[in-house]
């Protein structure tokens, strides 16, 4: 019934907990709101201390008024935690019930009970519930920084005025304004001095704010002290003085944890005894214990704690699906006008900016995909070697910044006419050397290798000349057949250019195919052959072979020859004569300013010529034959600017100039025309001097450029003075154009005079060349030389086809004889070449197996070093095991003797008993023995990886060894430089040293990549088993501190059970006493009633009689209720023992059980002990 009593208290409470908490839990997106409050004390009553309590060190005795004139003296023994005369601080819990108190020292007029948490919580009101009467004075303060500075809440005394002179009466004006609050007495000596109550609402109640002012302002706090100053007053009792002390039978802390109005209640930290939690449930996308921070994606706005109409909600950044976090910019936000100062953080995939909006440097915008998709941006993947050094590609197309002679999206292709990408090359690629007539237009060369594409029929590495039978290269769509006719010609080669074949006597036109009507002059002859052949009077050495036309005797030159007598170098063909080798291609650049330098002198001559007319003259008069003069000079000027190819146009060039002077001696007779035509050979070769230092200078500048470009800048102005120097210079020259032009007429006048000299000796010379015609025979040379089987003559003056055929025709291959230096050569060069690639090869693989020894080294020692910590590991474990099943032993042993104790109350029993078989092991036997069963399977797998170890070693060495062979293999055929078949040996042997080599250390990098993941599957079951293990520590420990409290208690009950069994003795003897006198009464009882009936004039003895007979039964049925309940209990004490040894059999169980996988585990160290 008692009991029953005790519970309604508690269902109020709950009751008007629960109330309180739907007033709390208004909707937060209105505004603030705040968790509900409870009692902070509760669970954290180790936080609070008192600076005086009584009989702490020795037991103190205290008198109190009982009555009106009386006293009543009590001890005070806190040595003891729960003595139950003991008044510690952590009586003031509202759960150890009224019946219990703290107590301070008597006479000790300053004390404080001061609360010191580890958190920043919510504070609603303090209740304090004295015992003793209310202090005369106090006053309660708070700190917010964990006790560093104090300010006071309010001042409580019985008289303001004399206790806290200087401190202002009445309610609050602002905040910090600390004002004292009358506190008294209900009456005048109370058993209990009433309550204190302080309320944060009702202290903000008189200043004008609001509620979610009220508690940002004064609701947070770390500390809490309550002060008392000074002593209550107690009137003396008769001659004795009443002790005067501070007694507090309950106090509660009312609050919540401090969530800044951005939750509704706190979030649960598996503390069962605790009433208030320390962290927040976070809402307005909040964060941190105390929601004092916006979450990590929700910092586009600052943040400010709620307000009663204004929730204040953190706001969401804009990353676009990239970042999981932000942080908010102060400048940003303002930049923006105040929408968002959301900066995000850590950008993923590749993207950059304040939202991840944009791409990183050298990654551009993937146009298929969404800004939000992981893949919005792409790498560029640009080419190093043909893009810009410090270059970026363009972030929305990705097109890479490309080299000068590079192209593509990424800058790997070089352009066409240009090969082999370099990063080196600071052009990217180097132009391709191919006939521009020989080669294919869409892809002159490869740009790998830099070969030349030719066309159909042409040859040569450079696609520079037609093959063998054909011609018309220029043609630009490759050599066509010469069709020499079978018959007609006496060979099927034919003129390159011309496609002339050479022609049987007898037989004409360019195949030779038509048969002459009449008999015609031999070559190097014309006329007509019945009336007489002259001979041409050319120079054989830059004709064809027929040396002149037939009829009329002009010179048919070669090509790259020109002049009447064929011996001259055309424009375009730079050598000295009879060579006469095309001219580097920026001739053609540079010979179109000779050209218009030369019309610019022709120009000023004809005005020059104009100024020296005479004076009698008009130009009415010359005014049309000066336009007929210079019309004829431009089309002499359009002749000399065509290509000059034939000698028809040399004859109308002539007849030009011979116009021109006759017109301009017409109009002037005493004008000088200077004769330019006769000075040109020498006026060609300054030309081609000129051009030599032009094109070397040009050399020069372009690679002074290309470095200055490809360092720095510095140099950019000395080139660009350098230039106008060379300008200068150029200018000079042709100021001196006066003077070459005197120096032509001079070399004019010798050349005359030896062409005078040189016709005396022409007879002579056609004489010496019709001897060089016909000696000497180079065939045999030609067929030693070229291992052919020629048989035409072959002189210095007329030899058909080639000297060494191009039909590997002569060609020797593998396991084929050669004749002739020139195939042997060819072969000698193609074996140095295989070996000399062979060798190249051979470097590379032995570089690469030195980096593969290198790293499987590596990875042996460290794969050892990773065995011989597990086992370490191990070997720390099994010593852990062993204590904590030594520990377990002797606190199962505890736990027996405490049960078995006799002195122990069935409560006691039963209340560890549950608490042991409440406990649950992380894991249990059947798992232990199945992580057992893996760790075996492993070991069984892995072996003893010494033995692995050792023979890895053994496989490195012999790969070491096997390198150096290869190695020695390598230098003997670099040493070896006379028999190349020598040296592809020694290769040959070197690459089968480094096979063998290879394949031991893949071999040895399997067993020990084998053995790392045997030991990473160890480790992997071994942490899940120590952490198993440090949990079962932990609640061991737990159980053990359990154990220690309830043997305190356990002690205390002995005293009390002590006390009880004396007073149950003397109950005993008193209800034998009793049952004594019962029997007495009953035999009296039968004495007075027998008599009575004999005698029934009794009168009031009989009522009394009758009445003592009722109360002897009453009394006797008390004794009977009373025998039943103690057999009752007595059964339940039965029954508590009976589940007592049911539950210590089980613990028995557990200890085989931790005694087994103890046992297990042991073995396995060992097993693995064994392989170190």
């Amino acid at each position: 019934m008692e009991s029953r009593c005790q519970l309604w208290p508690w269902a109020l409470f709950v009751l008007l907990a629960s109330l309180r908490l739907l007033g709390a839990q208004h909707d937060c997106s209105r505004g603030a709101c705040y968790p509900p409050r409870g009692d902070l004390l509760l669970g954290r009553v180790q936080h609070l201390r008192a600076s005086s309590t009584c009989g702490l060190t020795k037991p103190e005795t205290y008198c109190t008024p009982h009555g009106e004139w009386n006293m009543r003296c009590c001890r005070c023994d806190s040595r003891l935690p729960h003595s139950h005369n003991g008044h510690r601080v952590a009586n003031v819990l509202s759960s150890a019930g009224r019946s219990r108190w703290w107590q301070s020292q008597s006479g000790i007029e300053r004390v404080y009970l001061q609360l010191d948490l580890d958190e920043k919580y919510q504070l609603n009101g303090i209740v304090l519930d004295f015992r003793s009467p209310l202090p005369t004075a106090m006053l309660i303060e708070r700190s917010t920084d964990f006790g560093k500075t104090w300010e006071v809440y309010q001042y409580l005394a019985s008289d303001c005025a004399t206790a806290f002179p200087h401190v202002p009466r009445g309610s609050p004006e602002s905040w910090g304004d600390a004002r004292c609050q009358a506190l008294q007495a209900q009456h005048r000596y109370p058993a209990h001095g009433g309550k204190v109550k302080f309320s944060v609402q009702d202290l903000a109640s008189t200043i004008t704010t609001s509620y979610s002012q009220a508690v940002s302002r004064l609701g947070q706090f770390t500390n809490l002290r309550i002060n008392f100053t000074q002593l209550p007053h107690v009137l003396r009792q008769g001659y004795h003085s009443p002790s005067t002390f501070y007694a507090v039978t309950e106090m509660q802390v009312l609050g919540s944890c401090f969530c800044n109005g951005h939750a509704d209640r706190c979030a649960p930290s598996g503390d069962p005894h605790t009433m208030v939690h320390r962290h927040c449930e976070c809402q307005h996308n909040t964060a941190g214990p105390h929601c004092e921070r916006c979450a990590a994606l929700y910092n586009a706005r600052p943040w400010a704690p709620a307000e009663d109409n204004d929730p204040h909600e953190c706001q969401r950044c804009n990353c676009n699906g990239h970042s999981t976090s932000c942080h908010f910019d102060p400048e940003v936000f303002r930049s923006s006008g105040g929408v968002s100062g959301g900066v995000c953080d850590n950008c993923q995939h590749n993207t950059a900016g304040n939202n991840c909006e944009r791409c990183q440097t050298n990654y551009f915008r993937n146009q298929r995909q969404d800004l939000t998709h992981p893949e919005a941006c792409l790498p560029c993947e640009c080419d190093p070697d043909g893009t810009v050094p410090g270059s970026i590609c363009d972030p929305f197309s990705g097109r890479c910044v490309c080299k000068e002679n590079v192209q593509g999206e990424r800058c790997h292709l070089c352009k066409p006419g240009f090969a082999q990408l370099a990063h080196a090359n600071p052009m990217g690629c180097r132009r391709c050397s191919c006939n521009m007539l020989g080669t294919r237009q869409d892809m002159p060369c490869d740009d790998e290798t830099g070969q030349c594409s030719c066309l159909p029929n042409v040859v040569g590495a450079e696609c520079d000349q037609c093959a063998a039978g054909h011609w018309d290269m220029a043609s630009g769509r490759g050599c066509r057949p010469c069709d020499c006719h079978p018959g007609g010609s006496l060979s099927t080669h034919c003129n390159q250019f011309t496609g002339q074949c050479s022609c049987r006597e007898g037989f004409a036109g360019r195949t030779c195919s038509a048969a002459q009507q009449e008999q015609a002059c031999p070559d190097r002859h014309y006329g007509n052959a019945r009336v007489g052949c002259t001979e041409c009077n050319c120079d054989f050495q830059g004709t064809e072979d027929t040396g002149c036309d037939k009829s009329t005797g002009r010179c048919l030159c070669r090509p790259g020859v020109t002049g009447p007598r064929c011996d001259q170098c055309q424009r375009d063909h730079c050598s000295t004569y009879p060579s006469c080798e095309p001219c580097h291609p920026c001739f053609h650049a540079y010979d179109g300013d000779i050209q218009r330098l030369r019309l610019r002198l022709h120009q000023s001559a004809l005005s020059n010529s104009s100024v020296l007319l005479p004076g009698g003259t008009g130009g009415s008069r010359l005014g049309p034959r000066l336009a007929q003069a210079e019309g004829t000079a431009q089309q002499a000027q359009g002749i000399l600017g065509r290509s000059p190819g034939t000698e028809q146009g040399l004859a109308q060039a002539s007849s030009a100039l011979a116009a021109i002077r006759e017109q301009m001696q017409g109009i002037n007779p005493n004008f000088q025309l200077l004769d330019v035509t006769a000075s040109l050979s020498s006026e060609l070769k300054a030309l081609n001097s000129s051009l030599a230092i032009i094109n070397n200078q040009y050399q020069s500048k372009k690679t002074q450029f290309e470095t200055s470009r490809s360092t720095d800048l510095s140099g950019a102005f000395q080139t660009i003075r350098s230039a106008y120097q060379t300008s200068a210079n150029a200018s000079g020259l042709v100021a001196g154009a006066a003077a070459l032009l005197a120096r032509s007429r001079e070399n004019r006048r010798n050349a005359a005079e030896l062409e005078g000299a040189a016709g005396a000796h022409s007879t002579k010379l056609l004489a010496l060349r019709a001897e060089v015609a016909l000696s000497p025979n180079l065939t045999p040379a030609a067929n030693k030389i070229c291992g052919g089987f020629r048989v035409e003559k072959c002189t210095p003056a007329q030899c058909q086809g080639l000297l060494c055929p191009r039909d590997n025709g002569t060609a020797c291959g593998a396991g084929l004889s050669c004749r002739g230096a020139f195939p042997r050569s060819a072969r000698a060069l193609g074996t140095a070449t295989k070996a000399s690639r062979e060798l190249g090869s051979l470097s590379a693989r032995l570089r690469d197996t030195a980096q593969l020894i290198k790293t499987t080294e590596t990875s042996a020692n460290q794969i050892q070093s990773n065995v011989r910590r597990l086992v370490e590991q191990m070997s720390v474990t099994r010593t852990q095991i062993e204590g904590d099943v030594r520990r377990i032993q002797q606190f199962i042993q505890q736990v027996r003797n405490f049960l078995s104790d006799k002195d122990t109350d069935p409560a006691t029993i039963q209340e560890i008993s549950e608490f042991v078989l409440s406990l649950r092991l992380p894991t249990d036997a059947a798992a232990v023995l199945r992580k057992m069963t893996e760790i075996q399977n492993l070991a069984t797998k892995l072996q003893c990886p010494e033995s692995i170890l050792a023979q890895t070693a053994e496989d490195i060495a012999k790969a070491k060894r096997l390198q150096q062979e290869a190695e020695q293999a390598r230098n003997r055929a670099n040493a070896v430089e006379g028999d190349v078949e020598e040296v592809v040996g020694y290769l040959r042997r070197a690459n089968t040293v480094l096979l063998e080599a290879q394949g031991a250390i893949r071999g040895s990098s399997s067993l020990l990549r084998f053995i790392q993941e045997r030991v990473e599957e160890i480790e992997a079951v071994l942490g899940p088993a120590e952490r198993n293990t440090q949990a079962v520590a932990e609640e061991l420990a737990a159980l053990r501190e359990g154990l220690r409290q309830l043997q305190q208690a356990a002690g205390q009950n002995r005293l009390r059970a002590s006390d009880a069994q004396q007073a149950a003795a003397a109950a005993g003897e008193k209800a034998g006493r009793a049952q004594q006198s019962l029997q007495q009464v009953k035999q009296m009882y039968a004495e007075l009633k027998s008599r009575m009936e004999q005698s029934p004039a009794l009168g009031g003895q009989g009522s009394r009689v009758q009445s003592i007979g009722q109360e002897a039964k009453d009394l006797f049925e008390e004794t009977s209720a009373m025998m039943l309940r103690m057999a009752a209990l007595e059964t339940e004490i039965q029954e508590s023992n009976r589940a007592l040894l049911s539950k210590s059999a089980r613990l028995s169980g557990l200890q085989e059980r931790v005694g087994r996988i103890r046992d297990a585990i042991s073995k396995r160290v060992a097993y693995y002990d064994s392989c170190s």
